[in-house]
């Protein structure tokens, strides 16, 4: 006999089986992962992918919350997260806070005026993410460009987890107030991020973070006076483009104006500052600067003249805007 040739069959057989045994096994063990236990709760499969226990809810009581969660690896990569208890969501809406890019936080959201939309959206069973972004001045930050990404880094997050948690990535309406209103608006606004993004809810916005795009708007304004002149503004703009002097590679990449087209997200845009930014003291009036009607007007004109579904506060409510298109 070959023993030689019958030790190597009996190593190859060995080595057969030990791969089914293997594939077997990894094949049962994600199956008991994966599959549905029809004995666990909605609550006990969320916690269970979210690994996290739900927390005290700071808007009302009739929904699940985590806080805190993680879509990404800086420091202000944190979101909060509601949900229906029983599931079913019927859509999800993602919300930015504001602060210039450099103040404020998510929790911002639980006070009014906005908490009563939150609690609004959860009484008709929407899931709700609520953001914080990295400032212009945080660790590994290069500007607003940085906080404009992360909106896509936890969009795809969530994408990621919808199915999971019973969610439709394909009902998804992006909010926000002030610079988060711009994080919305740059990420619905471009194809290549906005996938199952339905609508755009812009507060108190800005119409375009290419800064210089500004004196088209407003009588007499120049920029770089004002950097000179408001020590506020000129904090905001030293930081803003990661470089005091922008390139206008930098400038058209953030200038979200621009990239409005005919198939793009419907629109609700809000806004209630005034057109003139100087006091009547001379000093720059920051709310008008940042929030003015003209820039909503800006937006408003663009959209419609790309044949956008366009609608604001003379129309309907943000939840009504909200719900009618995750019907």
């Amino acid at each position: 006999m070959d023993y030689s040739l019958n030790s190597m069959l009996i190593n190859t057989l060995s080595t057969t089986c030990m791969k089914k045994i293997v594939s077997l096994f990894l094949l049962g063990f994600l199956t008991s992962c994966t599959s549905d236990d029809p004995s666990q709760t909605y609550l006990e499969k969320v916690k269970l992918i979210l690994k996290q226990d739900s927390t005290s809810n700071p808007v009302e009581e009739f929904s699940l919350f985590f806080e805190d969660l993680s879509y990404g690896p800086e420091a202000r990569n944190k979101f909060d997260l509601f949900l229906p208890q029983n599931g079913n969501a019927r859509g999800i809406v993602v919300f930015f806070h504001g602060g210039s890019f450099l103040f404020n936080d998510k929790s911002d959201a639980y006070q009014e005026p906005y908490v009563e939309v939150i609690k609004n959206l959860l009484s008709q069973n929407v899931a709700v993410f609520n953001s914080n972004y990295s400032f212009l001045n945080s660790t590994n930050s290069k500007g607003v460009q940085t906080a404009l990404s992360e909106g896509n880094i936890l969009l795809n997050h969530i994408k990621t987890i919808a199915s999971d948690l019973l969610l439709n990535a394909d009902k998804i309406v992006l909010s926000g107030v002030s610079s988060g209103a711009g994080i919305a608006l740059w990420n619905g606004l471009q194809a290549e991020y906005n996938e199952g993004v339905l609508g755009v809810v812009a507060l108190e916005t800005q119409s375009s973070y290419n800064l210089y795009t500004w004196e088209n708007l407003f009588s007499g304004l120049n920029i770089n006076e004002i950097n000179q002149n408001s020590t506020e503004f000129q904090l905001l703009f030293s930081l803003f483009y990661g470089d005091s002097q922008p390139t206008q590679k930098q400038l058209d990449l953030v200038d979200f104006i621009e990239f409005i087209d005919s198939s793009d997200p419907d629109l609700y845009i809000f806004n209630n500052a005034g057109t003139q930014f100087l006091t009547s003291s001379g000093t720059i009036d920051l709310n008008v600067l940042y929030h003015s009607v003209l820039h909503s007007d800006a937006l408003r004109s663009r959209a419609i003249q790309e044949g956008l579904e366009f609608s604001g506060a003379f129309a309907e409510t943000p939840n009504a805007f909200i719900l009618r298109l995750l019907e």
